[in-house]
């Protein structure tokens, strides 16, 4: 299995017609700063927890900083058995400047 990459817009419009999952691996410090609506900050510590306690069936968003670190981590959960996958092109950074932060 392999991921996809996904722009913000596309990001914005599956959401409002599907249910999404977003993850986001930015440190916790950065991740408690602002982050997308219902993000899920995933790190070494709570990533198994989080693969084994989530529907593999529904979409994956994965996000960083600037859309780059993302793309390993979504080929680490892509191999983990989530079906459908996605790297935010672009990232939280990116994201910030036009769409809701949550806190």
């Amino acid at each position: 299995m392999s991921f996809k990459r996904i722009s913000i817009d596309d990001v914005n419009r599956m959401s409002e017609e599907q249910s999404i999952h977003v993850i986001d691996i930015r440190d916790p410090q950065s991740f408690a700063a602002g982050h997308m609506p219902k993000a899920v900050n995933i790190n070494n510590q709570n990533a198994n927890d989080y693969i084994e306690n989530t529907d593999k069936k529904t979409p994956l968003i994965v996000v960083c900083y600037h859309g780059h670190s993302s793309q390993p981590a979504a080929q680490y959960f892509a191999a983990q058995g989530f079906e459908d996958v996605y790297s935010m092109d672009g990232g939280f950074e990116v994201w910030k400047l036009n769409n809701p932060v949550e806190v």
